[in-house]
């Protein structure tokens, strides 16, 4: 009894400093009050050499996405395939079973 109280004891201390620990080679660290963390660039290393970051800025300068992202805007996401002409969409929904329709119906509220 006496010897598990220290190690009881010793894991519980482990587990709250762990996190603390692993944050160590980040480049924010977390901070008490209404700030909520701290910036530490010397803890910071980058696999980009400079550059590949210079040649990032400019492609993103060249196609508008830098701009969006100074304003804090979010990029529109590409497309992954071709789009469906308003027909194909109309075929699928006619195509759909009952139980598929009235799923919608109920997601999105739509009458059909």
């Amino acid at each position: 009894m006496i010897v598990r109280k220290p190690l009881t004891l010793s894991l519980i201390v482990l587990a709250i400093a762990a996190p603390g620990l692993a944050s160590a080679s980040s480049l924010y660290h977390p901070a008490g009050g209404e700030v909520g963390f701290t910036t530490h660039p010397d803890h910071f290393q980058s696999s980009m050499s400079r550059a590949e970051v210079l040649q990032s800025v400019a492609a993103a300068r060249k196609d508008g996405t830098l701009a969006i992202l100074q304003r804090g805007g979010a990029l529109p996401v590409k497309a992954t395939g071709p789009s469906k002409t308003r027909e194909q969409v109309q075929q699928e929904y006619l195509n759909m079973s009952a139980a598929e329709k009235q799923r919608i119906q109920e997601l999105y509220g739509t009458g059909g």
